[in-house]
């Protein structure tokens, strides 16, 4: 695996992979990549790494380097995924060195876990993730691929988050619950119930927007 890492992504979530790999010292940064094709920021720097361009300026030598795709939009983030994968490239994961991780958990690519995460035995986490400062992921949950959980998200056992879904700041969740494909929950949610995909749940009890969850 190349020890030097491209950032697809030049926001706040590529500012985390920087910061992840400054304090582990696991990989370096060499680069990032705009994906919002704003001119102003090329050749810059964002944190002390140089924002290329865009996706033509990623490097013809596939095994060069390895790419993390630091991009919140989740179906943005999937085409990307795919596109990049397809052309040869190479996915690394950015795991910030508080994190604490059982080894029976099981961890795909390209996901990003910052600090003070703790994932419990027997989790799967796919491929693609974030799952930010301060999360708790306990024993056997699966994160399936783009998913994304905002800092502090609390994860009871046996909870399982499909494709694409997102957690708000602060939501917890007890055990045994799904959160469907592409669905959202609100920031300070309680999840008693499964969310049905594409659909927003908020509140305590946790209920989607347009009624009760079944």
């Amino acid at each position: 695996m190349p020890n030097k890492v491209i950032v697809v992504g030049a926001g706040a979530v590529a500012r985390y992979v920087i910061t992840t790999a400054q304090v582990s010292k696991e990989f370096e940064v060499v680069g990032l990549i705009d994906t919002f094709g704003n001119p102003e920021i090329w050749n810059t720097e964002v944190n002390g790494v140089p924002v290329l361009g865009a996706l033509d300026k990623l490097p013809q030598d596939v095994t060069s380097c390895d790419l993390i795709l630091a991009v919140s939009n989740r179906e943005q983030k999937k085409v990307l995924a795919e596109s990049l994968s397809n052309r040869g490239f190479a996915f690394r994961n950015s795991i910030h060195p508080t994190a604490v991780i059982a080894p029976s958990a099981v961890i795909g690519v390209g996901n990003i876990i910052n600090a003070r995460v703790v994932i419990e035995s027997n989790a799967t986490i796919g491929n693609h993730t974030i799952v930010h400062a301060g999360c708790v992921i306990e024993h056997d949950n699966v994160l399936e691929d783009f998913v994304n959980l905002a800092p502090g998200v609390i994860c009871a056992g046996r909870v399982t988050f499909q494709e694409g879904a997102t957690v708000y700041t602060g939501a917890s969740l007890i055990p045994g619950v799904t959160i469907g494909e592409y669905a959202t929950v609100g920031a300070g949610a309680v999840v008693i119930r499964d969310v049905p995909a594409h659909t927003t749940a908020v509140g305590v009890p946790a209920h989607t927007l347009t009624g009760r969850v079944s």
